[in-house]
């Protein structure tokens, strides 16, 4: 009795452990998105990841599952798609919904996180490694087909070659600290694959084809002729004109331009609807209605371009940016261009629209230059009007970077635009009677220079200082104060150098300065 009551629990127990290995390897197989091979045989539904298309995909094809799926089987990896898509637009557009290839500071969703403000030096460290201790550094090489495998950079041509031969089998290299190299298992390159069915039809797949050299993708080895002509694909650029290709490569000028044009030449044409009509028996609005038409202005430019180029329509914007969140300096400068071109096209389409109305109303053309740029009252001093702008600019930036600020309550999707065209209005509310709420040099001083093309000669142009204090030195200089206040008291993040601790090589150069200082 007691030898069948132990054998019984022995049954017992190894019964347990075949449960638990059974459903460790169910928990292993879900994390990692491999549809289990019972589900046909049971009669299940297999689960498939539908934004790419695996071998389980191919499975649930080869069973005979009818059921069209969210997206298409198509689509290739890290696409996000919102709308209908046929399964063959990935075909001519492969380039459609795929993650940017650099970061966007859009004005319309939380602003990137940037590493900034490291040594060269510790970058080099971190890719080449320790030689001496044998820590081979890794570099990265493209493969033909765009994707990119890492090779250890040790010098060793054989095992590099190896490597490439797919002699690895599935496992990583690296060395010991005798240099010798060290093999780590990977279950889940052999333990969990599932078999590709598409290679039933007489197709034999790249592990099983016996004489055949292929390195670590599954790609043969050697000369090979044209990608294309061989998986029976097209290049997508045949299909578009030297307009659209050119467009592709450069799409964030072009996309700011149409943002700040949009912008400025609307706001524009609502100061001369109101303005003109001032005086007359049917007036079209109020100085509010030209303050809700700049907001809804500014808003319609970030909807416009804020997914492509981030649609700052103004150079405080991008300035501060740059500064305080990693903008590119150099794309900064394209921007702060293209921002002046598109204001100065604005205003001329503005003009050329309201012509015959200005010419009507003003035909000396004495009064109607105040719809084309911003200027003090006359009895506000050129301190009272310094500060409205440099407050105003201060409030926006601090607004553009809380919304932006993805740890602090950001808004919920495509609502960015929507509160900062609200903020637009309510500045101009709040900070427009004194200086008419120039918060954009680009908006002041490009339909400046062309109420001076077309013949206004008033000395507010150009004569008194305010064209340079006010839009230019109050923005700049309110836009970099509220991006420190908000960093100040609210942003963690240390790409704002108000966060990032000073390098002792520095505090040394300071303290070698002051001694200079003292001994002279």
């Amino acid at each position: 009795m007691r030898v069948n009551q132990e054998q019984i629990q022995q049954l017992s127990e190894a019964h347990r452990a075949v449960q638990n290995a059974v459903s460790g390897i169910n928990a292993t197989q879900e994390l990692l998105h491999v549809a289990p091979m019972h589900g046909a045989a049971d009669g299940d539904p297999i689960q498939r990841n539908a934004s790419t298309r695996t071998n389980a995909s191919r499975y649930s094809e080869a069973v005979g599952q009818s059921d069209r799926p969210e997206q298409p089987l198509s689509q290739p990896p890290g696409v996000e798609r919102q709308g209908w898509v046929d399964d063959d637009y990935y075909d001519s557009n492969p380039w459609y919904g795929q993650a940017k290839e650099k970061p966007v500071y859009s004005l319309g969703r939380p602003l990137p996180h940037k590493s900034r403000f490291q040594k060269k030096k510790e970058a080099e460290a971190q890719q080449n490694g320790d030689v001496e201790k044998g820590q081979g550094g890794m570099k990265s090489k493209a493969s033909r087909k765009g994707k990119r495998v890492q090779i250890a950079d040790n010098g060793d041509d054989s095992q590099q070659q190896m490597l490439n031969r797919g002699g690895t089998g599935g496992q990583s290299m690296r060395r010991n600290d005798s240099g010798q190299p060290i093999y780590d298992h990977q279950p889940w390159d052999a333990d969990f694959r599932v078999p590709d069915l598409t290679t039933s039809q007489g197709e034999k797949a790249p592990e099983d084809r016996e004489g055949e050299n292929y390195n670590v993708g599954g790609e043969r080895i050697g000369q090979r002729e044209d990608d294309e002509a061989e998986e029976g694909q097209r290049d997508p650029n045949d299909l578009r004109n030297w307009w659209a290709r050119m467009r592709a490569k450069n799409p964030e000028p072009l996309a700011e331009f149409a943002a700040t044009l949009m912008s400025v030449f609307l706001g524009i044409c609502a100061t001369i609807s109101v303005n003109l009509s001032a005086n007359q028996e049917q007036q079209y609005g109020t100085y509010e209605t030209a303050c809700w038409a700049w907001g809804f202005a500014f808003m319609f430019g970030i909807y416009l371009g804020g997914g492509i180029s981030g649609a700052h329509m103004n150079p405080a914007i991008s300035v501060s940016l740059s500064i305080f969140r990693g903008f590119p300096w150099r794309q900064c400068g394209l921007y702060i261009i293209v921002q002046f071109l598109a204001s100065i096209s604005a205003a001329a389409l503005a003009y050329g629209i309201y012509y015959d109305a200005i010419h009507y109303v003003d035909p000396n053309m004495q009064t109607s230059y105040k719809n084309f740029f911003s200027y003090p009252q006359d009895w506000v001093s050129p301190g009272t009007a310094f500060g409205s702008q440099f407050v105003a600019a201060a409030v926006m930036m601090i607004a553009v970077l809380s919304l932006g600020d993805d740890q602090n309550n950001p808004p919920g999707a495509g609502m960015h635009a929507f509160i900062l065209g609200l903020l637009q209005a309510a500045l101009k509310f709040s900070l427009g009677y004194n200086t008419g709420s120039a918060l954009n040099p680009a908006s002041d001083f490009g339909p400046r220079l062309v109420a001076l093309w077309v013949g206004y000669r008033t000395p507010l142009l150009f004569d008194n200082a305010w064209w340079v204090y006010g839009p230019w030195a109050a923005a700049m200089a309110g836009s970099i104060a509220g991006c420190v206040f908000y960093d100040s008291f609210i942003f963690v993040g240390s790409e704002s150098p108000v966060n990032y601790r000073i390098p002792k090589a520095i505090h040394r150069r300071k303290k070698q300065l002051k001694n200079l200082t003292t001994k002279f």
